[in-house]
């Protein structure tokens, strides 16, 4: 076992599914994605005899009604103690914001599954749920009492789930990890062969100092928002059918348009970010109408009166809260769309 402390926040790094299990409370609820009990057989022995409330973690049920859901089995089961959440980001968001208002809050561990959770969306203590078809546009600040990262997690993933987490992972080397970015572009390395570990620390450490300067997300926190404008647009007008990493690297793109248009970024960027998607057939274009995924940036919780935006001056110097026109938004979609 690893244990590091990224500024206020101890995550454990455990090798070995078994020695993830047992540093897990024995009386908890356990709120698992149910897909995890095909492909990981000793987590579905050491579910046996506990409280384990499954679903199908998905965007479609990362709502209010699943909250209720989950409401209602605590209330039946009289569970009162550590809520643990094993999972992706959409486990952890539902799961840390039942933890957040559920009696006014209970204590709450988490062991984060894909490569997105992993590097980014376990830390920070933001969690939500997503309402009237508006990403996370319902939620609470909640921290996990204790977060498990096991690396043989990322052996049960398919192919695409490995792909969204590298959407999330680009977004850390354009904000602030130029020589992983380098190191992404430069690699021969298939997909599944990827220094995954050194990744995730690098998302971890990133994060957690944004966190640490700025945990409500008034100012520094926003940097992590890159890609998130166009990508949480993308997600609702497609209705989940592409992941968050997908959408994020989709809105990254159009972010770097933008970048070069209002801040002068050097035009190498989008040729550095388009080789690495290539390199990793992560989708480059969407078939959707630019109008509608205008209005749902529109909605975007993090605006105001203007559409604000985290674009880069130069490749990890983000700027945050840039006014950008409906005009230059249209424009640049044009890049993502078919």
């Amino acid at each position: 076992m690893e244990e590091k402390l990224f500024f206020n926040e101890k995550i454990e790094f455990t090798d070995g599914l078994d020695r993830t299990f047992v540093k897990l409370p024995e009386d908890a609820l356990f709120v698992v994605d149910r897909k995890l009990l095909q492909v990981t057989e000793e987590l579905k022995i050491f579910l046996e005899g506990k409280t384990v409330y499954l679903f199908e973690a998905s965007e479609k049920n990362k709502n209010l009604l699943e909250v209720e859901n989950i409401y209602d089995f605590l209330l039946e089961h009289h569970v009162s103690q550590t809520l643990v959440a094993i999972g992706g980001g959409v486990t952890g968001d539902l799961a840390g914001y039942v933890a957040a208002t559920f009696k006014r809050g209970i204590p709450f561990n988490m062991v984060p599954t894909t490569l997105l959770s992993m590097c980014d969306s376990s830390v920070g203590g933001k969690c939500g749920v997503n309402f009237r078809g508006i990403k996370n546009y319902i939620g609470a600040f909640r921290k996990p009492e204790k977060i498990i990262i096991c690396l043989d997690f990322l052996k049960t993933l398919e192919e695409r789930e490995l792909k969204s987490g590298l959407g999330e992972i680009l977004k850390y080397g354009l904000i602030g990890d130029q020589q992983m970015l380098k190191d992404l572009s430069a690699t021969e390395r298939d997909l599944f062969h990827l220094p995954m570990k050194e990744y995730i620390l690098s998302g971890l450490c990133i994060k957690s100092e944004l966190v640490q300067a700025d945990y409500e997300d008034k100012g520094k926190r926003n940097a992590l928002n890159f890609g998130h404008n166009v990508g949480h647009a993308i997600e609702s007008v497609l209705e989940g059918t592409l992941t968050h990493g997908e959408a994020v690297a989709l809105g990254i793109l159009a972010e770097i348009y933008l970048s070069t248009m209002k801040l002068g970024l050097d035009p190498q960027a989008d040729q550095v970010v388009r080789k690495i998607m290539d390199k990793y057939d992560l989708k480059r274009t969407i078939s959707a109408e630019a109008e509608k995924l205008l209005e749902a940036i529109k909605k975007d919780k993090k605006n105001d009166e203007n559409m604000r935006f985290t674009l880069l001056r130069e490749i990890g110097e983000p700027e945050i809260k840039v006014v950008v026109q409906e005009e230059e938004i249209l424009e640049a979609l044009t890049v993502i769309l078919e």
